[in-house]
């Protein structure tokens, strides 16, 4: 039977291949298994690295306003209520100017003098011609009386008597000439000195003693002493809504004071087409003529928009500016970038135009970079 052994000895080596195959196929995969297990097992052990931190973020709500207010400054110049470039109205030498710049002087005291020496020499001669012409009267009446008693007693004629008479009247006459021109003289003599028309604080002394000038040339220039004012130019639409009496904001040389309006032109400066105002400033106020101030009018504008710290824009292309909009997402605060539009800047606020709805919330301030996208850490929460 030596086939069926030959037979049954394959089949026996079938079998033993076969089960030698799967026991290998077996190990193979317990050991695999075991291998994929133990590196899960280091791999837990090994500990994850650590996550970066997120760049902290200020932010700021944007509340849309239907407009804004801006604070116009209108320039102006401070002056006194009074100013005249004071003269004589005589000609003549200066022998004395009694003042000098920045003096404060009260109404009608006595400012500068000319000299007055050829005028006391007229007035002499005058007064003395006076005198005689009155003892020549004095003659004149006596002579009409003792005529007027003569003719009486028959010893005078009447045309003697006339001529008497005529004689006191003509004489009368002069002295009255006489008198008119001493007092011309006199008044002369007081024009020789100029003073004070008002309570006054000297500017410019423009002669000085010894100086010959003419008729009204100017010596001293004088303001009033009173409230300084300032004097602006509004546009026609602004100066409407100001009335006399009305307080307005100031400021002249970084310091705010209140005005009052005095008075508003009625016509329009040909050259800048304004409108003049001018207001009372405080009597304290502690500033000089000539010097600059500012009117302060708020103007409100109907734009639609909102405002945002100067800090929160970033320039975009081509002269654009935009803004981070930081909006919540389960995995943390993520910033997107919203393209805006400069409308008007306040100092460190500036009024935006965009498409951010109320309530949105922008980067105020980040301590560092910030780009679109990146998962931010807002501060306070």
């Amino acid at each position: 039977m030596p086939g069926i052994r030959t037979s049954l000895r394959n089949a026996s080596r079938k079998i033993l291949g076969i089960t030698v195959t799967v026991t290998f196929i077996g190990f193979s995969m317990l050991a695999a298994f075991w291998g994929a297990n133990l590196m899960a097992e280091r791999a837990a052990a090994v500990a994850a690295p650590p996550r970066a931190p997120l760049t902290p973020v200020a932010i700021a709500q944007v509340k849309l306003q239907p407009g804004y207010v801006v604070t116009r400054r209108f320039i102006g110049q401070v002056e006194a209520p009074g100013r005249i470039d004071l003269g004589f109205e005589l000609g003549g030498r200066i022998v004395e100017i009694l003042t000098q710049e920045g003096d404060r002087v009260p109404r009608g005291a006595p400012l500068a003098r000319l000299d007055i020496a050829a005028l006391e020499a007229q007035r002499g001669a005058l007064r003395a011609e006076r005198e005689a012409l009155a003892a020549d009267a004095e003659l004149a009446r006596l002579t009409l009386a003792r005529n007027e008693q003569l003719a009486r007693s028959g010893f005078r004629s009447e045309s003697a008597r006339d001529d008497a008479r005529l004689a006191v009247a003509r004489l009368t006459a002069r002295k009255a000439a006489l008198d008119a021109q001493i007092v011309g003289v006199d008044i002369l003599i007081g024009k020789s000195t100029i003073a004070a028309p008002f309570d006054a604080v000297v500017g410019n002394r423009l002669a000085d003693p010894g100086q010959n000038i003419g008729a009204g040339a100017p010596v001293l220039k004088l303001f009033e002493q009173a409230a300084p004012q300032l004097r602006v130019g509004l546009p026609v639409g602004l100066a409407d809504r100001l009335a006399p009496g009305v307080s307005v904001p100031v400021e002249i040389d970084g310091r705010r004071m209140e005005g009052r309006v005095l008075r508003l032109r009625a016509d329009l400066d040909p050259v800048t087409r304004t409108r003049g105002v001018v207001l009372a400033l405080p009597e304290d106020a502690r500033v000089a003529y000539g010097q600059t101030g500012s009117l302060l009018m708020d103007e409100e504008l109907a734009e639609p928009g909102f405002w945002a710290p100067v800090a929160a824009l970033r320039e975009g292309g081509r002269g654009s500016w935009t803004l981070l909009v930081v909006t919540p997402r389960p995995e943390g605060h993520v910033v997107a970038v919203a393209a805006v539009e400069v409308i008007h800047l306040a100092g460190d606020r500036v009024f935006l135009r965009g498409g951010l709805e109320d309530g949105a919330q922008i980067v105020s301030h980040a301590p560092g970079r910030v780009a679109p996208g990146q998962a931010v850490a807002v501060l306070g929460e």
